[in-house]
């Protein structure tokens, strides 16, 4: 077996497999973008809590929700920006690290607390059919 250098196989590519590669790179760049920061914003955080039923919370003003979930207590921080979960009595605290949540459908889990947390907002319509 031969053993190819980076140059040696940059060079047996074709021209056509040279602009593939780079048409395939910008396609990977622009997912991850528009992942991270496309979509809509959300207008509502909507808060399940295992065994009771959904509360909604405008995103419009800045403030602090104390909700009781299996575990113990969480705090969860709600504002203009998003929400995100600021203290929480689960061991490994994935809650706290996914930060803030603010596009529409972004989700926050803590599933040994029971307690999932959703933004919602109006759907925007793409197309009617009749």
């Amino acid at each position: 077996m031969v053993a190819l250098t980076e140059g040696a196989l940059w060079s047996i590519l074709t021209r056509a497999d040279r602009i593939f590669a780079l048409v395939l790179a910008l396609v990977a760049v622009a997912a991850v973008l528009h992942g991270r920061y496309g979509g809509e914003v959300g207008t509502a955080l909507v808060v399940e809590i295992a065994g009771a039923a959904p509360a909604t919370h405008a995103l419009a003003d800045l403030h602090r929700l104390r909700l009781r979930g299996q575990l113990g207590e969480t705090e969860i921080e709600v504002g203009p920006e998003g929400a995100r979960v600021v203290a929480a009595p689960c061991l490994h605290k994935l809650c706290m690290r996914r930060g803030w949540i603010r596009r529409r459908g972004d989700l926050t889990v803590c599933v040994p607390n029971g307690l999932v947390l959703r933004i919602a907002g109006a759907a925007a319509v793409d197309a009617v059919v009749r």
